[in-house]
């Protein structure tokens, strides 16, 4: 999801804490989405890049997400009392055209509408009037959104939250993760890049800059006589091992 600082009420970080931990992500991607997609425990998905060392970097750089109900309201509850408010009313936007994301824009609502002291407003449009319209003039409040990496390195969902991103719709800045993405382009030595850009993602969801959700699923089908075919990240496909037996 990614969130517009605009708002003064998501602006509070109890208040972005609190709908995180209002998620029950893996309910929601098994009795709810059941299309295979899997519960994200940071920013960067899983399988997508490893280390020298041939770590994943989702589990090098650990779990940042979690879910508590108490804790939401207990967060929101303070969140509240620092806005001097006992109520806020947050719109919920997502593309109807952007499957499973009108289901998963369901399973929020219902989440977050049982933390007392949050009404929600849905906000159903298409993928081209949410990008292009609402997210690029900042008319929302929480965006169900989603990223398709370009490549298989971390950078490829990082620098969408550079304050010089254009990608970057809710307006979150931080020097601090600025400076460290920026070396982290020019970064030479392999281990300190890898620290570096852990460091960044730690920054990034400590701020609770975005609420990651879910690694989409996807199925297809494939011929049991072809062997050796290779899917990397991004889901680019190899054939160049493949073999068809008999």
């Amino acid at each position: 999801m990614s969130i517009n600082f605009k708002n003064k009420d998501l602006a509070n970080l109890n208040v972005r804490k609190a709908i995180s931990y209002a998620i029950n992500r893996k309910v929601l991607c098994e009795n709810v989405l059941k299309d295979g997609s899997q519960v994200v425990k940071g920013f960067i998905p899983s399988g997508l890049a490893t280390s020298s060392c041939g770590v994943d970097f989702r589990k090098d750089s650990g779990d940042f997400t979690s879910y508590d109900k108490a804790q939401a309201q207990d967060l929101l509850d303070e969140g509240l009392k620092e806005l001097g408010k006992s109520e806020i009313t947050l719109r919920i936007t997502y593309g109807t055209d952007e499957s499973p994301m009108d289901v998963f824009s369901t399973y929020l609502q219902n989440a977050l509408s049982k933390l007392d002291g949050i009404k929600v407003e849905m906000v159903a449009t298409t993928k081209q009037d949410r990008i292009y319209n609402k997210q690029k003039n900042g008319d929302f409040d929480l965006v169900v959104t989603r990223w398709g990496p370009d490549c298989g390195d971390p950078t490829t969902y990082l620098t969408i939250a550079l304050s010089t991103n254009s990608n970057n719709y809710g307006k979150w800045k931080n020097s601090e993760y600025d400076q460290l993405v920026n070396q982290v382009g020019v970064e030479l030595d392999v281990e300190k890049r890898w620290q570096e850009m852990k460091d960044a993602e730690k920054i990034l969801l400590d701020d609770y800059a975005y609420i990651p959700v879910f690694e989409k699923g996807a199925a297809t089908l494939q011929n049991m006589k072809v062997k050796n075919l290779v899917i990397k990240p991004c889901r680019i496909i190899s054939f160049e091992y493949v073999e068809k037996t008999e």
